[in-house]
């Protein structure tokens, strides 16, 4: 009877773990589906919305701002909770930025956000083969332009994995990236055991093919030290704290890097809280990087 009663309490335990589990999986990988809240006709531009497809064949939803004379297309990636049109982080503003200097912007939903397609968040794995296919869209509708990515949570950390992953990126300017998935994880659920957490990722890959370790940062930003990078984060970010900026900073020794930590700014908040120092930085970093073409002279 005793034997029973310890077997029968091991698969108790056993199922509430798995139970809890469960529950940690469905929680990490909840589509933060937000709807689009406005156009950039809102901030007086001439837009036309468009549709790709990633490499999985899940269709991207964004639009493709023109701009005469353009310089390069820059691909706005949201945030892993925003959509194309985030009003709070300034999207549409930004956006209107890049255009009235002379750049052609792509901006789209990630999978499962927005108005594209996916049921779930998938941890950046999968949301990578949206970002390299932007890339790809990006050079076919303006062949012969370098392709900027401007990122903001973990669009920028997708923005610097994109910039590794061979696709014909010149340069990125990083929003408050998130250096590691497990670790942002652990941050935001600080009370739940470690091996818990442990138990909702295996769910997480098992049910939903989403892997906590599949979007790598770090080693991006340590093998792509050719493509420029401006990192921006908020010394007052808690959400995803400074270090995680940081900590991908330190990561390479390229000298084309640049750091800037926004006073009074929390998460993905430089550029509301500092417009004007946000393009200016922005603006010089990206003449550095792609300088623009000289005319050429004509023969006398």
């Amino acid at each position: 009877m005793a034997i029973l009663v310890l077997v029968g309490l091991g698969a108790f335990v056993a199922l509430g773990h798995f139970v809890a589990a469960l529950y940690l999986a469905n929680l990490f990988t909840r589509s933060p589906r937000r709807r689009v809240r406005g156009t950039p006709a809102d901030a007086g531009l001439r837009y036309e919305e468009v549709q790709f497809h990633a490499a999985d064949r899940v269709a991207l939803r964004g639009w493709f701002i023109e701009s005469p004379g353009a310089r390069a297309v820059v691909a706005v990636i949201h945030d892993g909770d925003g959509t194309r049109a985030d009003p709070e982080r300034g999207l549409l503003s930004l956006q209107r930025e890049y255009v009235r200097r002379g750049f052609q912007v792509l901006a789209f939903d990630l999978r499962g956000r927005g108005e594209s397609a996916g049921s779930r968040d998938l941890l950046g794995g999968p949301e990578l083969l949206d970002v390299v296919a932007a890339v790809a869209y990006a050079g076919r509708r303006a062949p012969g332009l370098p392709v900027l990515l401007h990122g903001f949570g973990l669009g920028a950390s997708l923005a610097l994995a994109a910039a590794a992953a061979e696709s014909p990126v010149a340069a990125v300017v990083a929003d408050s990236p998130l250096a590691s998935m497990r670790e942002q994880l652990q941050h935001c659920h600080p009370r739940v055991p470690r091996y818990l957490l442990a138990l909702g990722y295996v769910v997480a890959r098992r049910l939903f093919g989403a892997d906590v370790d599949a979007l790598d940062p770090m080693a991006a930003v340590a093998t792509a030290e050719r493509v420029p990078v401006l990192f921006v984060c908020g010394e007052q970010a808690e959400r995803v704290p400074p270090s995680h900026t940081l900590n991908l900073a330190a990561a390479s020794l390229s000298r084309q890097h640049e750091v800037w930590v926004a006073s009074e700014a929390g998460h993905c908040e430089a550029f509301v809280r500092h417009p004007e120092e946000y393009v200016r930085r922005s603006l010089a970093f990206i003449e550095l990087a792609v300088p623009a073409r000289l005319p050429i002279a004509s023969a006398v």
